[in-house]
């Protein structure tokens, strides 16, 4: 698979948010193949994933297909993704992680899979170029997700890594923060752009209250995160990467219409919120 090459990309949120994310995937000019509970699926190439990342506020991962294939067992899992070229994508002196989600009646732990597949992977790339990339549960470099229903399997890229609700921009989490991906899209659904005054009372950490200026000022929600999963892919295009940066920047507007408001009985939310 190559980065320009079309393959299928399954974007992640919470319950009943795709109808609101499958309008910011078709404003960024992708097509909306399907809309699914807790997702929605698109297609593209790497570049896509990256603007994917760096656009989306309700999406919570953008996983590119590499591979379906069959699996009855460990064995035959470790079989199929053996025969997938990773050295192609994954450098042999870089790091690799792996998650999963299994229901298949021969795996009892779930990390048991994860742990056949990373297996597979480090020993084709050993294989091929004579060393294996570091692994483990961190989501720092390369990320792959394992979907295993019964005997079907299918392989994917996590081109986010940390999930899209971490961007970057809080510095003081408060206690159980409102999730930043479902508070833009509690923004979006009240119809909200910046024109008028937004008042957000028991602001908490202000999660509600960033998101709308986020959305107000038409600022791209990825420009504060410092580390996506795509940086660590072989066929990664920095200054391709730079550029949607740099636009994304000059798309946005240095002040609102209306005023943002957020209160709360607790000074410290206050100061957090701020900050």
């Amino acid at each position: 698979m190559k980065s320009g090459e079309k393959s299928k990309i399954l974007v992640t949120c919470p319950k009943a948010i795709p109808p609101l994310l499958a309008q910011e995937i078709r404003a960024l000019g992708l097509p909306v193949l399907r809309e699914l509970p807790a997702g929605v699926e698109t297609e593209g190439g790497l570049a896509d994933c990256m603007k994917l990342n760096l656009w989306l506020r309700t999406g919570h991962r953008v996983l590119r297909l590499i591979k379906t294939f069959p699996a009855r067992n460990a064995d035959e899992l470790y079989e199929q993704v053996s025969g997938i070229p990773w050295e192609k994508h994954i450098r042999e002196d870089g790091y690799v992680s792996v998650m999963s989600s299994v229901e298949n009646t021969t795996i009892r732990d779930t990390r048991f899979a994860s742990l056949r597949c990373k297996d597979a992977i480090v020993d084709r790339i050993n294989k091929e170029c004579g060393r294996r990339p570091d692994s483990g549960p961190s989501c720092e470099g390369v990320v792959i997700f394992l979907y295993w229903r019964q005997n079907e399997c299918a392989i994917y890229f996590d081109t986010s890594g940390e999930p899209l609700s971490k961007r970057g921009y809080r510095k003081i989490p408060l206690q159980a923060p409102m999730q930043e991906t479902l508070a833009a899209a509690v923004v979006l659904t009240s119809g909200w752009r910046g024109e008028k005054n937004f008042i957000n009372p028991m602001c908490g950490s202000g999660t509600l209250a960033i998101e709308a200026a986020l959305l107000g000022l038409g600022r791209a929600p990825g420009l504060t995160r410092e580390n996506f999963a795509f940086m660590h892919l072989k066929e990664f295009d920095e200054r391709a990467w730079e550029k949607l940066r740099g636009d994304a920047r000059a798309a946005s507007v240095s002040s609102l219409p209306g005023k943002i408001i957020a209160t709360d009985i607790d000074a410290g939310a206050v100061q957090a919120a701020r900050q």
